[in-house]
């Protein structure tokens, strides 16, 4: 009886020894195999993040292209305040008349900048570049999860450039990984600010009591963009357009000016 009892204790710790061992095993090939999907979804989400910054910077291009066309045919406005209606645009006086005192009022880079910036943060504005990254279905079809905090849009209006800063804080998620992504930058090619700069030119003239001499400007100047003038009784519309170099998008440049 007492050695059939040890042979039923040995038995017992046998099973007991066979159990744990399996046990262990089972859950160390659980954490591999959990270890493997976590680095897939890490993988995976993080070859995701730039076709996703690129389709923010993209359709957040296509609202600025607009903004710079519309702020350059409305003379450096968004907004303007004195100025002639031309078809659908509100085309701003860069010299008027007040109590017989000539008054320059074109806009400096840095006030076009928040003109541009405002533009870009309206209600509109975000509204369409909302419907552009439709809610980032094309990856969520993939199996991401992508959620968003609010948009802000800064510029910095430069030569033949202009720089967009995107403030849009984004997680990215996939199983357990996630990753954030808080800001993206890029660059488009164009010319408002050798723009403003023939501009500048004309109305300085003008707002002194100098007739501008085009022929003689476009002799003595650097090419910037072409001249264009129509007179009417008492103002004279002016229209440039920029002349492109590389890669640069063609752009408008139009104001009024008041004559004496």
């Amino acid at each position: 009886m007492k050695e059939r009892g040890q042979v039923t204790i040995f038995i017992i710790l046998g099973i007991i020894i066979v159990i744990i061992i399996g046990l262990v095993y089972f859950l160390r090939i659980r954490g591999e195999e959990e270890n493997v999907i976590d680095e897939s979804d890490e993988r995976f989400v993080s070859s995701q993040i730039e076709p996703i910054k690129t389709l923010v910077s993209e359709c957040v291009k296509t609202e600025s292209l607009k903004g710079l066309r519309l702020i350059g045919k409305q003379g450096g406005y968004y907004k303007p305040i004195k100025y002639e209606v031309v078809g659908d645009y509100n085309i701003a006086y860069g010299c008027y008349i007040r109590n017989g005192e000539r008054i320059n009022n074109l806009l400096l880079l840095e006030d076009i900048n928040r003109e541009f910036d405002d533009y870009m943060n309206s209600d509109t504005t975000k509204e369409e570049i909302d419907k552009c990254i439709d809610n980032f279905k094309f990856f969520e079809d993939k199996g991401l999860d992508i959620n968003v905090g609010s948009m802000i849009v800064k510029s910095n209006i430069q030569f033949n450039k202009v720089g967009i800063i995107i403030q849009y804080p984004m997680t990215i998620s996939k199983g357990q990984y996630s990753s954030n992504v808080d800001r993206m930058v890029s660059d488009i090619f164009i010319g408002l600010g050798k723009l403003h700069k023939v501009a500048s030119d004309i109305i300085n003239d003008e707002c002194t009591g100098i007739n501008f001499d085009i022929d003689n400007y476009i002799k003595n100047n650097e090419p910037l963009s072409t001249i264009g003038m129509q007179y009417y009784t008492g103002k004279t519309f002016v229209y440039l357009s920029s002349i492109t170099e590389g890669k640069e998008e063609p752009l408008d440049f139009h104001f009024v000016l008041e004559n004496a």
